[in-house]
């Protein structure tokens, strides 16, 4: 098992005037373990790429292992060389968090954000960013037109910013946004 992947459940504590739980509230259903490296949030998708932070339980995905970590493989993709990189013509870029009744959120990176969803956008999703080279994840936006977050190169050459093994581009898996052409 690994600390700080692996988040059980909380546990349940009896109390209320009973002594079993039972008072003015009562939730049905236990909510299952769940895995630090699938996260569901802007704020877990910044613990899970920053090591110096422990992950807290709540908006990451399930632990499909029980906390069995060896041979996971969500953890073994984390271990993998990403299948996706971006190169991007600007130092920072805006994730925007799109939000419709009945469906998972959608995270779309925006080729210029002042234009709102009236921008080109690409779809990514949680797990691919986590895994991005090249990028931090910085601080949470919201404005008129959605929430989202920004993400802030680490790395540039030759006036692209992202990706720092730049022979990883790959033309059918990587993505080259913003830079004009």
């Amino acid at each position: 098992m690994n600390g700080g992947i692996y988040l059980p459940a909380p546990a349940h504590r009896a109390g209320g005037p009973d002594g079993q739980g039972w008072n003015r509230l009562s939730v049905w259903g236990s909510p299952g373990d769940q895995c630090a490296l699938k996260p569901m949030s802007w704020a877990s998708l910044r613990a899970s790429r920053n090591t110096a932070r422990f992950a807290g339980y709540g908006y990451c995905g399930p632990c499909t292992r029980r906390g069995e970590c060896d041979g996971c493989p969500t953890l073994s993709a984390y271990q993998e060389k990403p299948r996706r990189t971006l190169m991007f013509g600007h130092p920072t870029a805006l994730v925007r968090i799109l939000e419709r009744p009945g469906r998972p959120r959608e995270l779309h990176l925006m080729d210029r954000p002042d234009q709102g969803w009236g921008s080109t956008s690409l779809p990514w999703t949680w797990a691919e960013l986590a895994r991005l080279p090249g990028w931090n994840i910085g601080r949470h936006f919201r404005d008129e037109h959605s929430e989202g977050f920004w993400m802030i190169a680490t790395t540039s050459r030759n006036g692209l910013y992202g990706d720092p093994t730049w022979e990883s581009y790959e033309h059918d898996g990587s993505t080259l946004l913003g830079v004009p052409a």
